[in-house]
């Protein structure tokens, strides 16, 4: 014989739902405050990409509605050292366009084509919010310390073009014949 089960009355039910519906609203809001925050960093990324190195996506890589669009590596090659756990466990590669959206690159031909770009929005290939918006913060703050080592090489190559300058003819054409 099985013990009885004891049900719940109408008000603890009634509670409960209240309660669960509470934690869905608060979990929605959540998530919506996070995809504002992504969308932030992404655009700040796209303004760091020399800073950070981005690599850029080949557009004979990309399938061809995407060709016209610039797009960036989010990950691989110098940033694998950012990579968060579900980073590293995504099937394909993250990458942003010219537009500061945050895309997946999926399904790969054997000539090395990306078939699918999807774009993100939590949970798509089982990235959540939570998880990008964390490491794109780790790419803005790498960011934030290689731009001073980065000015560095721009001042360096303005000094130089200054010191070109001195070289040349003065005049309208900088020409003497």
């Amino acid at each position: 014989m099985q013990p009885p089960v004891e049900a719940p009355t109408p008000e603890a039910l009634a509670d409960l739902v209240a309660r669960c519906s509470q934690i869905n609203r608060y979990a929605t809001q959540l998530t919506a405050a996070e995809e504002n925050r992504i969308a932030a960093l992404a655009s700040g990324i796209l303004t760091m990409r020399m800073v950070l190195d981005l690599k850029p996506v080949a557009p004979e890589k990309l399938p061809m509605r995407q060709q016209r669009i610039a797009h960036w590596a989010l990950t691989g090659g110098d940033l694998a050292d950012f990579a968060t756990p579900p980073i590293r466990k995504l099937h394909g590669l993250l990458v942003l366009d010219e537009h500061e959206q945050v895309k997946i690159l999926s399904h790969r031909t054997w000539r090395g084509v990306w078939r699918a770009v999807t774009l993100w929005r939590d949970g798509v290939h089982g990235l959540s919010a939570h998880d990008l918006m964390q490491y794109l913060a780790q790419l803005a703050q790498a960011a934030q310390q290689n731009a001073p080592s980065s000015a560095r090489v721009l001042l360096t190559r303005s000094q130089d073009v200054a010191a070109a300058t001195q070289l040349f003819p003065e005049g309208p054409r900088g020409r003497t014949d």
